[in-house]
């Protein structure tokens, strides 16, 4: 299933580690705190035990979303960027 996480962190360091977590399992960098990708159940388990082990100490705030591949195919994208290395069906108006 589709993986969304957001996340909003005043901690360059902490800030820079999220990051580096969700690009390490695989998921896209659509803006600059949100990924995004396709992760069997077991491994956004662990996605997200390393997640919050990273922001244990921090003042942050971290979301973790599951889509379906048939909500995830009805995602709206306005302006430019943010699907570079996303392969998906996205319906654009």
């Amino acid at each position: 299933m589709k993986t969304l996480v957001i996340y909003d962190i005043s901690d360059d360091d902490v800030r820079n580690n999220v990051a580096n977590i969700c690009s390490s399992f695989g998921l896209t960098r659509i803006q600059k705190s949100a990924f995004i990708g396709y992760l069997p159940n077991s491994v956004r388990k662990e996605l997200v035990i390393a997640l919050k082990k990273a922001i244990s100490r921090a003042d942050a705030n971290v979301q973790v979303f599951i889509f379906c591949n048939y909500c995830s195919m009805y995602r709206e994208v306005l302006g430019k960027g943010g699907l570079e290395g996303v392969t998906e069906r996205v319906i654009v108006k």
